[in-house]
């Protein structure tokens, strides 16, 4: 129900032609959310409000803080979180470490996989309010295994990263579409989560196309129903049946 995700709110439209009138537009709802690690206070995230659980989860793994073998538990307390790991098998990740990011995935896509993607890149609240994003997970054979819709597309990727995780999905074999811009910190994020491959029905970044080089992973732009561009790692869609 797209509606949840939505606040209607009074505006007054102005013509070029002079007319003016009042009305009504819907528009994106956005809170606060406190993550809290270990009983810490962690961060705050500005999201919509709802898969609160999934953003903490996703978040946490997305930016390197932990694994997801070292969550405990996660509890959700109006629009805090709080994430509780095993801390014997916490370890240290150093900067060092984490620029050394590679997808061990050996995972191919057939192009049709790809395209069908096309179908799940708009969704009903973006229609109504032109104000989200959202990101998606599709299997190797182009079923949707997942579907996120928020404010933020940082949020979006953590959401359905978490998704993934607390389904027990392997995200190794999945794509993530996303509706944002790929710079290089969007591509760490999904690598960081073990995603072989990034569509965006944008544009990357030039950082977003080294990053994903360098991490083992297939990124695509434009993505349309008609064509897609290619940017890293095309060893990740089958060829046989791409004309050249």
């Amino acid at each position: 129900m797209p509606e949840r995700y939505t606040i209607p709110y009074p505006a007054r439209r102005i013509h070029s032609d002079g007319r003016a009138e009042d009305t009504k537009v819907l528009l994106a709802r956005e809170v606060p959310v406190k993550l809290f690690l270990d009983g810490k206070a962690f961060t705050t995230l500005f999201t919509s409000p709802f898969e609160l659980k999934e953003l903490a989860v996703g978040h946490l793994i997305t930016e390197g803080v932990i694994s997801y073998g070292e969550i405990a538990g996660v509890e959700v307390e109006g629009n805090d979180v709080h994430i509780l790991t095993r801390k014997e098998s916490r370890t240290l990740r150093d900067e060092a470490t984490m620029a050394q990011i590679f997808v061990d995935s050996d995972a191919v896509f057939d192009p049709e996989a790809i395209f069908t993607g096309t179908d799940h890149l708009e969704s009903e609240t973006y229609k109504l309010t032109r104000g989200t994003h959202l990101a998606a997970l599709i299997n190797r054979n182009g079923k949707l295994a997942a579907h996120i819709v928020d404010i933020g597309r940082h949020n979006a990727v953590d959401k359905v990263v978490g998704t993934a995780f607390l389904q027990g999905l392997d995200i190794s074999q999945h794509y993530m579409l996303s509706t944002g811009r790929q710079p290089a910190y969007m591509i760490t994020k999904a690598a960081r989560a073990g995603i072989p491959f990034v569509a965006t029905k944008a544009m990357p970044f030039d950082s977003g196309v080294e990053a994903a080089k360098k991490a083992n992973m297939c990124l695509v732009g434009q993505l349309r129903p008609e064509s897609m561009l290619v940017f890293a790692n095309e060893w990740r869609i089958k060829n046989n049946k791409i004309k050249r």
